[in-house]
């Protein structure tokens, strides 16, 4: 779910619980049922086990209106609620958990959008790092670590012994972690 419907489902709880309305109900409804049916059925492969576990968890909502004005997110609150249910219907044995949560949804695109940041920050320090290195390991770490090449290919293309390729990327790759470190 995108960040613009969770916007929209944010508002629109905001009017629910305010209101209580039936309007609004249904529109969150509408607006959760494909997302939670995908959801349960990368949980279980019964399709109308999904839907009743969807069903129900609507209908402890409604019940429960009354008391929902203190739930800000509302998009994470029924999300867990209802995977926690559908867990709840098909483990019997063993105790639930919250890394079952976690285990069949993909990231959020907040999530991934931070990752991304996190990942271009993180290269962009390795550069850096690696820019300060002498010229002779700039082309080494490059040879190995982004073009992929053996050490025998590396002494073909260099002219250096695989001993020497080898020291040289050790102490390189030293150097980077203090660097970064």
């Amino acid at each position: 779910m995108g960040a613009k419907e969770a916007a929209e489902i944010k508002a629109l709880w905001s009017v629910f619980v305010s209101r209580q309305g039936e309007q609004e109900f249904y529109a969150l409804y509408r607006l959760f049922f494909p997302y939670l049916l995908a959801i349960g059925l990368q949980i279980t492969d019964d399709r109308d086990e999904v839907k009743d576990a969807l069903s129900q968890q609507f209908m402890q909502i409604w019940e429960q209106r009354h008391q929902l004005a203190h739930i800000t997110h509302p998009l994470t609150y029924i999300t867990t609620a209802f995977k926690r249910r559908l867990f709840k219907q098909n483990t019997t044995e063993q105790p639930l958990t919250d890394e079952h949560l976690h285990i069949h949804t993909s990231p959020s695109p907040e999530l991934l959008h931070l990752s991304r940041e996190n990942d271009l920050h993180i290269q962009q320090h390795l550069n850096q790092a690696i820019s300060r290195l002498p010229e002779r390991k700039q082309q080494l770490i490059q040879l190995k670590f982004y073009q992929g090449l053996s050490y025998t290919e590396i002494a073909r293309v260099t002219g250096l012994s695989e001993r020497t390729i080898y020291n040289k990327i050790y102490e390189a790759v030293k150097e980077l972690r203090e660097g970064l470190g």
